[in-house]
């Protein structure tokens, strides 16, 4: 171990603190528990199994882990959608962001921030995509963040091993997350030299090299941060890494930026961990669990009834395979002698009927009707009827959505931001920029923006639609309405890339361009038309001139 970084009642404050947050988080973990016994999602998590084994076994309809994997894709694709450029740096100073050079640089630094988030080997995909799951089963769900040699790596942290805190406002500050690993683990994690006396007696020759040792990572806000100072309090956040059983730390670094950012689905006033679909509709998921177990109890009493007869005749079996022989089981008149018990099938329909009505709310609280609403290939809506639904459904998602962008993206985007620039992947400020002592914050071109713009673009459309019968009866109406405003607007609005859009000064060049082309034919038709008429008057001339004659 590293003597130097070692101290005594920090590593016991950090243990108090870990206390603490086990203890605020006690009353979530049976419900997290039952959410584990529904979504069968492998090892470990909030109820302990082996690697293999299968949770949700005792379930019997599939309907909440269906619409919990539609959750999570769909909300993947409506705030980082991969195959469109979504990552927007601006500028409070409006003009600022309108001067050519800084706009250009703006979309660059966007593609190429988007460029390393989407990069295969750094797993942003992959963890956004477990991330939604997480927020869809639990509420809360937290993503790591780390520089490697190869580049930028994301890793989705499973709720059971991540505890939060917050400060006064209500956002996440303190990450605490509490892991096994053995001591080979350790040792190629954080060199043996920084491994504790008992982790070392593990990799001895005749060790116990299978021993698991628990250790505490701590993630906070530098409370002795000292920008001057050479060691690991020269960054504003502090990382730690706690051997819990001898109180030893491993490792003690820090960041320029949180690593860790920790989104919650919704939440109540002074609650810190986050509700998910899942919280709201558990008494509908084991409901309809219930039902259909009975449905199918009823279902095989059906299709194999128990058998009534009166008297077995001396029969000793009855055979219900198909061909089987059972003789002396009807009467002299060919009436059967045995029949089949009722089993409930008349009440199958109504059971249906019921298990259809809790899949619904299911699907609904994970807002599976907003998604299919998108992605329907039947429709046959206008463009504006199109923009009116989206603007609609946008509502029930925005609250969500919005929050994600606040808790997940924003810090995401910045820490990637400030690893790039001090990597030098992204180049420089224009000169307009560092002249001006601005910083740059982010905002997102995703569907989610563009369902909030929906609304804008509808109202255009439909004040168009109501224009278009005043300009029958005086043409001095399109005098009103700024159409090239108007234009640029609807096209920003819709997600059109701004590249595709002529600036003022090119739209300005090709209307003078088309003046002086319109011009010219005007003018070659009137020296046409002035010719024709010189030359019918010289012939009028030389006809009376001749006639004279």
């Amino acid at each position: 171990m590293i003597e130097r970084i070692q101290d005594e009642d920090l590593a016991k404050a950090d243990l108090k603190d870990q206390e603490r947050l086990e203890a605020e988080r006690q009353p979530w973990d049976s419900t997290y528990q039952e959410i584990d016994y529904r979504f069968p999602h492998g090892a470990g998590g909030f109820s302990k199994t082996s690697q293999g084994s299968i949770r949700g076994k005792r379930n019997f309809d599939a309907t909440h882990i269906t619409a919990n994997e539609r959750f999570a894709a769909a909300g993947m694709a409506i705030t980082t959608p991969e195959q469109t450029q979504y990552i927007m740096p601006f500028f409070l100073d409006e003009d600022l962001n309108k001067l050519p050079a800084v706009k250009e640089w703006r979309f660059r630094a966007g593609r190429r921030l988007q460029a390393i988030r989407h990069a295969s080997h750094t797993g942003f995909n992959l963890a956004v995509n477990e991330d939604w799951d997480q927020l869809g089963r639990y509420g809360t769900s937290a993503i790591w963040q780390e520089s490697t040699a190869s580049g930028l790596v994301y890793r989705c942290l499973h709720l059971s091993e991540t505890w939060i805190d917050v400060d006064f406002a209500g956002r996440v500050n303190r990450v605490h997350r509490k892991f096994e690993r053995t001591a080979e683990q350790l040792a190629e994690q954080f060199g043996e030299e920084n491994l504790s006396p008992k982790m070392l007696d593990a990799l001895r020759e005749g060790g116990d090299k299978a021993k698991k040792f628990e250790i505490l990572h701590v993630v906070c806000p530098n409370t002795r941060w000292d920008s001057e100072r050479m060691d690991h309090d020269r960054f504003p956040i502090a990382s730690r890494y706690l051997a819990c059983d001898e109180k030893i730390y491993l490792r003690r670094k820090g960041f320029n930026t949180m690593p860790v950012s920790v989104s919650r689905h919704m939440t109540s006033a002074g609650e810190i961990y986050g509700r998910s679909p899942a919280f709201k509709v558990m008494p509908n998921i084991n409901g309809v669990n219930a039902m259909k177990h009975t449905t199918l109890r009823a279902g095989h009493k059906a299709v194999d009834p128990a058998l009534l007869f009166y008297d077995d005749y001396g029969a000793t079996s009855l055979s219900s395979k198909p061909g089987g022989m059972n003789p002396g089981f009807v009467d002299e008149s060919g009436r059967p002698m045995v029949h089949r018990m009722p089993g409930g099938e008349n009440g199958i329909p109504y059971a249906i009927e019921m298990m259809q009505d809790e899949q619904a709310t299911i699907r609904t609280a994970f807002l599976e009707e907003f998604y299919a609403t998108l992605t329907d290939p039947n429709s046959r809506m206008t463009t504006t009827e199109v923009l009116e639904r989206i603007a609609k459904q946008g509502v029930l998602v925005r609250p969500f959505a919005s929050r994600y962008a606040t808790e997940k993206q924003h810090p995401m985007t910045n820490r990637d931001f400030d690893l790039a620039m001090r990597e030098g992947q992204i180049e420089d400020f224009p000169e307009e920029v560092k002249e001006a002592g601005a910083w740059p914050l982010f905002d997102y071109e995703n569907p989610l923006a563009q369902m909030a713009r929906a609304e804008n673009v509808q109202k255009s459309m439909r004040a168009i639609d109501a224009l278009v019968p005043l300009a029958s009866i005086s043409q001095d109406v399109a005098d009103v309405v700024d159409v090239d405003a108007m234009a640029r607007g609807t096209l920003e609005d819709i997600g059109v890339s701004p590249t595709y859009v002529r600036s003022p000064e090119a739209v300005a060049q090709l209307r003078e361009g088309r003046k002086a082309s319109e011009s010219a034919a005007l003018n070659a038709e009137l020296l046409n038309k002035a010719g024709g008429g010189i030359k019918s008057l010289a012939q009028a001339d030389a006809i009376a001139n001749g006639g004279g004659a």
